[in-house]
């Protein structure tokens, strides 16, 4: 009976944990990318500025899906420029960063 109880409850750890480590959606503004820390600072519609970490499995994504692989070096990251991030479950790791249209241009990527 022990066993069974000390499954269910780590089970039940688990299962918690995994749901306390969901991601999320944040619309923001960009202030500056940090390519040297591999950091974006930006400004949330809350009015806070936070640091998110990229990494190379962060996706760089057009208004219309397309893929940039020019990641932080992209030119639509530029200052005041208008994100969706997708946030990991550890609250600071950016998965995805999807970017506004390019300005005089119908390129998605």
């Amino acid at each position: 009976m022990l066993r069974l109880s000390l499954a269910v409850l780590v089970a039940l750890l688990v299962l918690v944990g995994n749901a306390l480590a969901v991601d999320k959606e944040v619309k923001c503004k960009l202030v500056k990318v940090d390519e040297k820390n591999m950091v974006l600072i930006v400004v949330t519609d809350e009015g806070k500025e936070i640091n998110y970490d990229v990494n190379d499995d962060t996706k760089f994504l057009g208004p219309k899906g397309g893929v940039s692989d020019k990641k932080m070096k992209d030119d639509r990251l530029t200052k005041d420029a208008e994100l969706i991030l997708v946030i990991a479950g550890n609250n600071k790791t950016i998965r995805e960063v999807r970017l506004p249209e390019r300005k005089g241009s119908d390129k998605d990527k």
